[in-house]
């Protein structure tokens, strides 16, 4: 656990500013993804009851979400160490998640030390960037 904490704050960090101004709130300086987009929408959607209990259940159904999504790359990851149509469903699987990006970094951390998933992961990170990273 210590690893991964040390991975994911070895990037640049801004503060996170939310304007509530408008009719909205507006997040600055926020990284965003998919699915933190779909949480963000959610949770505002269910903000117009103000019910604690909607709000928890909100956070519930995508912290499942996320650990769904960890679980199957992982067995994705562990497929494609032997079979090349399995990587690249789980490259399929990273692009239309929604947190490809995150999710290929906490797997990168826990699977440091298995050489056959670390070469699976980094041909997913080569794929991730585009076929402008691609060498003839």
């Amino acid at each position: 656990m210590t690893s991964l904490s040390e991975a994911l704050t070895e990037e640049q960090h801004k503060p996170v500013v939310i304007d509530f101004s408008g009719a909205q709130p507006h997040f600055h300086n926020a990284g965003s993804n998919r699915f933190c987009e779909d949480w963000m929408q959610a949770f505002l959607n269910g903000s117009e009851g103000g019910n604690p209990f909607i709000f928890r259940q909100i956070l519930e159904n995508f912290k499942l979400k996320a650990i769904q999504d960890i679980n199957n790359l992982k067995r994705f990851i562990r497929q494609a160490e032997m079979n090349h149509y399995a990587l690249f469903k789980c490259y399929l699987f990273l692009k239309n998640c929604g947190s490809g990006d995150v999710l290929l970094k906490i797997v990168k951390v826990e699977h440091a030390e298995m050489q056959e998933a670390k070469n699976v992961i980094n041909v997913l990170e080569e794929f991730m960037r585009g076929p402008q990273t691609f060498r003839k």
